[in-house]
């Protein structure tokens, strides 16, 4: 077994040299050097704990609600894609993976077939209730990085950011262009103007998120 252990390294080593894969590992026991994905990471972990803690789920119910969570991780939006000052569509990790949009799950006629429609339901609750919750937790996560960088990155016309909101369906994600921006004195911008894909408005920057991927 030990054997087939390190005969399994060394080929995987291979193939990640020949493929100019080399893996950066943090210091042990310094999770903070992981920035925003550890951040996720404890922010994901808290989240199921919570939402999970109270329920009775079999296997097929856990595994549906941990592939809808997958989906909800993979999905956010990274960075731009193109210069197009028009373009509202972000690369996402999804599309990164698969090279292509991840698309949703159909919906699904269960008929009277009750227990699995009654098990499909609470699958969709619980991924519902996970959506709210991280997006609650996520969008701070965005707007405590923009403060890492010294000195503090303004926003900028033309970055495509993140419009924070209630309500927002499950995988929605608001996304609008920067189009105005107004700074005062000290050369600080605090109040933009945004282009959605249907509106144009007025809002104050701690109500925006840049990506994860802004510079």
């Amino acid at each position: 077994m030990h054997a087939l252990k390190n005969w399994n390294q060394h080929r995987i080593i291979n193939v990640l040299r020949n493929r100019s894969i080399e893996w950066h590992f943090n210091p042990p026991a310094a999770s903070h050097a992981g920035g925003v994905w550890e951040r996720m990471i404890r922010s994901i972990r808290k989240i199921l704990r919570s939402i999970l803690g109270n329920q009775l789920v079999n296997d097929e119910t856990l595994l549906t609600v941990i592939t809808e969570v997958e989906k909800i991780l993979n999905d956010r939006p990274l960075t731009r894609v193109t210069n197009d000052p028009n373009d509202l569509d972000p690369l996402t990790p999804s599309q990164l993976l698969l090279l292509r949009p991840n698309s949703s799950l159909p919906s699904t006629d269960l008929g009277n077939l009750v227990p699995y429609r009654k098990r499909w339901k609470q699958s969709q609750y619980l991924a519902n209730v996970f959506w709210k919750r991280w997006l609650k937790e996520y969008l701070p996560i965005l707007q405590e990085r923009q403060k890492w960088f010294r000195p503090k990155r303004n926003v900028q016309v033309g970055d495509l950011v993140l419009i924070v909101q209630e309500n927002v369906s499950r995988g929605q994600w608001p996304k609008a262009l920067i189009e105005e921006v107004f700074p005062d004195k000290r050369r600080q911008v605090h109040q933009v103007v945004v282009k959605t894909a249907t509106a144009r408005m007025r809002r104050d920057v701690r109500k925006i998120c840049l990506l994860e991927g802004a510079n």
